[in-house]
């Protein structure tokens, strides 16, 4: 009688367990805990974030759940070749493979780190916290950052810095090149992110960013190009190549040829999306895309030519003379010097005294756009295809 009663005990008390929701969790062959309850009840509430911290024993296995109100970005998954290449970056870190070691200082710690894991893209920087120092050497650079992709530099100027390339075009506006999140906005130049700079490849047209630094860092001396500015074609007289080294080894020249002042906002005007033309996959595409860009440049150089089949170097700053809340850019086109090209003149440019310009600029400065005025003879073939494409 009383192993009865036990057991209609038993039976009334499970009941009651599993009516108040207290029924035992399944535990998985894999050590985790399965409990569909708490799942639906965690995905039913985004307004919630819930975080469940698992510890396992031999023995036992226990979870914790705690819930907060405060809305969180998720950091993406980190496949297991990624986890491996942090523990090989932070052992590489104590023991540096250099023969003589780069300097060192501390990085900034734990608020960048744990921004930059919010972003979609994460650095290819190899040493953890440990800052070595940028040299213009491929091969040393290239083991600490695996997002480098080349140099960049104007002689006589600031620019002569090294060029990343992301997985995304935001990362590096607000990154150092140790992938720490750069409160000073400094961030690094970078490469558009559409098509990879690699050792055996590389856009037709090379699109790259960086901020415009009242000290004269990044890609400030862009704005040097704009006569509008200074009074004068000087700066561009003077300073007419860039040039532009890759991995694979090779050193472009490239020659400027036309520049352009932009806005970024349809409430200002039409906006122009340079940035999107980065292979000219047809000669249709290669003349629209460029009468749009002489249509617009501030000034011509009679001297120089581009054709169908060359390859560009297109250099974008940001640029504030109607004030921040008018987003514009400055932006600089370069071709590269053909084989045999010996000589670059720039004694003859003249400053487009109509270009193109937006809505914005007109309200403040008066006037309108004159029309196309520029020589047809600037693009190869162009007066040709223009027969057909009126």
């Amino acid at each position: 009688m009383k192993k009865t009663r036990r057991m209609i005990a038993a039976a009334v008390l499970a009941a009651i367990m599993t009516f108040s929701g207290c029924q035992e969790s399944q535990v998985v062959e894999n050590g985790g805990i399965e409990n569909p309850e708490v799942t639906e009840a965690v995905t039913s509430e985004p307004e919630e974030t819930t975080t469940e911290a698992t510890t396992t024993t031999k023995a036992t296995t226990t979870t914790k759940r705690t819930t907060t109100t405060t809305t969180t970005t998720e950091p993406e998954e980190t496949a297991p070749e990624e986890e491996a290449e942090a523990v090989t970056a932070a052992t590489a870190a104590q023991t540096p493979v250099y023969t003589q070691a780069p300097a060192v200082t501390t990085a900034p710690a734990t608020p960048a780190q744990t921004y930059a894991t919010t972003l979609s893209h994460v650095s290819g920087y190899r040493y953890g916290n440990v800052k070595y120092e940028i040299k213009h050497d491929f091969a040393y650079m290239r083991d600490l950052n695996t997002d480098f992709v080349g140099w960049l530099k104007v002689d006589d100027t600031p620019i002569d810095l090294p060029i990343l390339q992301a997985t995304d075009n935001k990362f590096y506006l607000e990154h150092d090149f140790w992938g720490n999140y750069d409160y000073t906005k400094v961030g690094c130049s970078f490469a558009d992110c559409h098509v990879p700079i690699t050792e055996t490849s590389r856009p037709d047209n090379i699109v790259i960013y960086g901020h415009n630094i009242r000290t004269g860092a990044g890609l400030a001396k862009l704005t040097n190009y704009y006569p509008a500015r200074y009074g004068s074609l000087n700066f561009y007289i003077t300073h007419p190549l860039i040039s532009f080294e890759c991995l694979d080894g090779g050193k472009s020249q490239y020659v400027v040829f036309a520049g352009m002042f932009v806005n970024t906002q349809t409430k200002h005007g039409d906006v122009f999306n340079y940035y999107q033309i980065r292979q000219f996959t047809s000669e249709s595409l290669f003349y629209r895309y460029f009468e749009a860009v002489f249509d617009r440049s501030v000034f011509y150089n009679p001297d120089l030519d581009i054709k169908y089949g060359d390859k560009f170097l297109t250099l974008s700053t940001c640029y504030y003379p109607f004030g921040a809340n008018i987003d514009t850019r400055f932006v600089v086109f370069a071709r590269q010097v053909r084989k045999g090209e010996k000589t670059i003149n720039t004694m003859n440019a003249y400053t487009n005294k109509s270009p193109l310009y937006f809505n914005y600029y007109y309200q403040v400065n008066g006037g309108s756009w004159a029309g196309r005025k520029w020589a047809e003879s600037l693009i190869q073939g162009y007066s040709d295809w223009k027969k057909d494409h009126p």
